[in-house]
Order: structure tokens, then sequence, then C-alpha cells
């Protein structure tokens, strides 16, 4: 106990005395988790009403479709699942009599920081003011002397936004995890308030981008990255968006947006992808190995990757196309194809996430296929189709105007 809190207070409390902000022009990777807002009302809406900056930016970026969470919904689980690159069980333990846990693997900052022989002001973690945050592992060969600097301020998320603006500024870490935490405790106030706080943390990423953009630091040099640990229940699901915590499509589809250095312009995929992939693909981005990482690198969205590897990528995909007509009434045709033999779904949802139609499920071989819908005994609106194929997700939206 006495040894935690020492490392806590020695992680969380740094004095520096002179920093040289424009010795080194390297590459910098910001990430931004936004605890508990769900697919659907971030970019999984059709109308993307409640994230028109991040709308933006995946004009610019890529766009992870089928991330999920494939484990444990609940925060204090997810949250350290991204940090590890695993879903190794976090220890129970106490700091300062209250209730806590730590990584039982080594975190990214960990990594980043034992392959770089760099300080903390190079590995920041930037939250809300907590008396007893999640802590790093302790893990042989890594553990507190390679712990990020904690900075915990303020009460709100736009208060954080604030104070890692100000570390930004001043240090420049090559290695920011920005954690905003508001969305996930608005439900309780209902449907507004859960909207609204998806705003604002919209507003911040935007904010974070601009910042991105005039700074010379960062400017060219910084990958930004966005996703969520869990996403909420579908509406049809015990009391909806209020909560989360089981294995619902609702509770496990979370977001994934990328845009700056290494990625790609203008990209969704769909290949089927954990949070625990997170980690390792910042590695990649920042040229550190994740060994005790389970997760796999993203590598279809890094555009570092060479020509011949795309192809060989492009040749072994499922792909699912746009249907087509769209807006349609009410016949449409639905395209896919298989790199080889699969098992297959393609199925249709309402907006509330239930399962209309089902036009596949069976084993198919490798080819091309055409599915027509009949949307005739439906009422006009939204829909989804969508396709599944062994590890793979894609899901499309479609328009019925009759």
């Amino acid at each position: 106990m006495t040894a935690i809190n020492k490392f806590i207070f020695i992680t969380l409390i740094v004095s520096i005395s002179t920093v040289n902000i424009f010795a080194q022009r390297d590459n910098h990777v910001i990430m931004v988790i936004i605890d508990g807002a769900r697919y659907s009302e971030t970019l999984g809406d059709p109308l993307l009403r409640y994230v028109p900056h991040m709308n933006q930016l995946s004009q610019q970026g890529v766009v992870v479709d089928a991330m999920l969470n494939d484990s444990i919904t609940f925060t204090n689980r997810a949250i350290p699942a991204i940090w590890c690159g695993s879903w190794s069980t976090p220890q129970n333990t106490f700091v300062n009599g209250v209730a806590n846990q730590y990584a039982t693997v080594p975190t990214l900052w960990e990594y980043f920081r034992k392959n770089r022989g760099v300080d903390s002001t190079h590995a920041m973690y930037i939250m809300k003011m907590l008396t007893t945050p999640w802590i790093q592992s302790f893990y042989n060969g890594y553990g507190p002397e390679y712990w990020p600097w904690y900075v915990l301020q303020g009460t709100t998320d736009l208060d954080v936004w604030q104070n890692a603006k100000s570390k930004l500024q001043t240090y420049h870490p090559e290695l920011t995890v920005i954690y905003l935490s508001d969305v996930d405790s608005s439900p309780a106030r209902g449907w507004s308030a859960y909207t609204q706080s998806i705003m604002i943390a919209d507003s911040i990423v935007g904010m974070i981008w601009d910042f991105v953009q005039s700074d010379p630091v960062y400017q060219n040099t910084t990958t930004l990255l966005v996703t969520n640990d869990h996403g909420r229940h579908l509406d049809n699901i015990q009391d909806g968006f209020k909560s989360h915590g089981d294995n619902c499509f609702g509770c496990q589809h979370v977001m994934f947006l990328g845009v700056g250095l290494g990625m790609p312009k203008g990209v969704h995929t769909s290949t089927r992808r954990s949070i625990i992939d997170i980690t390792p693909t910042i590695g990649s981005l920042l040229n550190f190995p994740t060994p005790y990482a389970t997760g796999k690198t993203i590598m279809e969205i890094m555009t570092s990757v060479n020509s011949e590897t795309l192809d060989k990528v492009s040749s072994n995909m499922i792909h699912l196309e746009q249907n087509y007509p769209n807006p349609f009434n009410p016949n449409t045709i639905i395209r896919f194809s298989l790199p080889k033999t699969a098992y297959v779904t393609l199925k249709i949802y309402n907006t509330l996430g239930q399962e209309v139609v089902q036009l596949v499920d069976q084993e198919l071989l490798a080819g091309t296929y055409k599915n027509e819908w009949n949307a005739s005994r439906f009422a006009s609106g939204v829909y989804y189709y969508r396709l599944t194929a062994g590890n793979f997700i894609s899901t499309k939206k479609l328009l019925l105007i009759k």
C-alpha cells in the first residue's frame, strides 16, 4: 500500500526545470476517449446530428465502421483494455483507503516511455479531477518509472480540454490520451442531457484538431484518434440509452476515427476490429513495440503500408456495396463479394435496431452475390443492412421513400 501511494505521488507531481519544446520534430499521437457514447448517436447516426465536427474530420481521415468492445462493456474493464491492448483482468487494490485497480500488463504509456527513454512530460493522461484514478501496471521491467503524467484537473469535459490545451502548448508530448467522461454520466439526466454532452465532446474534438493544425510542433506531425470504451443498450433492449453492460450490439459497437499523419483520407473500412487493437496501432504509428498486447495493428488504415501489401489486403477483403438504387421504392439490390467460403448473414434493421428481414443465412462459396429486397410492406424511412461473414461485419444505411 505504501509503495503504491508513493508511486502515484511521484507520477502525479512532476517538477520540470527546463523544457525545449522545439528541440526535435517528432511524430505525435493524441487519442480522445469519449466514455459511453452510443454509436447510433455518433458516427452511426445517418444524419450525424450530434457530431458535426467528427463528421467533417471523417471526410479528411478514416473511420472503422466495425470497431467493437468484444468482451466486457463496463468502463472499469474497457478503459484498461484500450490502454493495454488486451483483456487482461485488472487487479483490485486500495489507495489511501479507497478501492482502486491497477493494470496487470504494461500500458501504452509504459511501452512508449521505456522504448524512448523519456520522462513523463512526453506521455500524458489528461482527465477531470479524480481522487483515485485507475493506475498503470507494476509489470516486471515496466511499472511506475514508465507511467504517464496524470493531469487531473477540473470537473467537466470542457475543463479537461482547457487543461489539455495548456499542457500540449507547454510540453508538446508525443503521446497524449484525453479522457472525456461526461457522456457516460449524462443519461441519468435524460435524452437532452445525453445528446448535449455528446455535442460538447464533439466540439472538443474539433477544437483539438484546430489546435493541432495551428501549432508549429503538432502541425503535419500528428495523428488524432477518437474512440470510446463501450456503447449503450439499443432502444429496444432494457432501458435503452440510459445504461449499458451486456453484449447487445448497442453496447459493443463503438466508434473509431483517425485523422492526420499516417491516416488515409475519406476512407471507411468495414473489417471487424476490437478496442484492444488500438494500443498496437499507436505503437505502429509511433514506432514502439507492444509485446504483451494481444490486439493487432489496424493495418488497413495505415497509409504507410506499401502498395503491394495493400493490393494483397484488397484482394482478400470481403466487400459490401452500397445498395442500388438508393433512395428506392420498393425494390433495391444489395451486392457483396467473398474472397473465400464463409458462413454469411445479411439482415435488414430498422432505426430501433430491430431485425425486420433476413435475406441471407447460409454458407457461401467465394464469389459475388446479388440480393434484392422488396420493401413494399414497410413504411418509408431509414433502414440498415448488415453483412456478417466470419469476423467481418459491415453495416450500411438505405432509404425507402414511398
